[in-house]
C-alpha cells in the first residue's frame, strides 16, 4: 500500500476499503462478518489487497456495517457502437443477514461473489447500508 496512489476510499462501522490507481482493491479494520473478503474472519490491522478480485480491475467501493460492495471495470468497447463502456459488475461479501448481499439468500460471504442480477447492467455507483445495499 505504500508508495501507492489511492484513489478511493471506503469507511465502513469498522472497516474499511480502498482502491489504488492500479485498480486494486484494498481492505482492512475487523473481519468478524467477512466484510473484509479474504476468505476468512480475521481482521487486518493494515490494508490488504483483496486477492480474490486480483483479476478485475475496481473502480468503485463502499463498506457497509457488515458487509461490503466492489465495481469492476474491464473497460471492454460495445459491439454495437465502439463507444467505451464500463463493465460495472458489482460483487458483495461479508454478513448476508437481511439478503443485502443481492444474491437470493441470508447467507455470508467470506470472499467476493458476481451479484448475478446486475451483470451487464453498467452499474456505475454503489452504496453498502447497515442491513441493506
Amino acid at each position: 500500500f505504500a508508495g501507492q496512489r489511492v484513489v478511493a476510499v471506503s469507511a465502513g462501522t469498522d472497516h474499511s476499503l480502498a482502491i489504488t490507481d492500479d485498480g486494486v482493491a484494498w481492505s482492512w479494520g475487523a473481519g468478524n462478518s467477512g466484510a473484509l473478503g479474504g476468505g476468512d474472519r480475521h481482521g487486518r490491522l493494515v490494508p490488504e489487497k483483496i486477492e480474490a478480485l486480483a483479476d478485475e480491475r475496481a473502480v468503485a467501493v463502499s463498506a457497509g456495517c457488515l458487509h461490503s460492495l466492489v465495481i469492476t471495470d474491464d473497460g471492454e468497447k460495445s459491439p454495437l457502437d465502439r463507444r467505451w463502456r464500463p463493465r460495472g459488475d458489482v460483487w458483495s461479501f461479508g454478513s448476508g443477514l437481511d439478503g443485502n448481499l443481492g444474491h437470493g439468500d441470508k447467507k455470508p460471504l467470506l470472499e467476493p461473489r458476481k451479484i448475478e442480477a446486475l451483470k451487464g447492467q453498467g452499474v456505475v455507483a454503489v452504496s453498502a447500508g447497515i442491513l441493506h445495499s
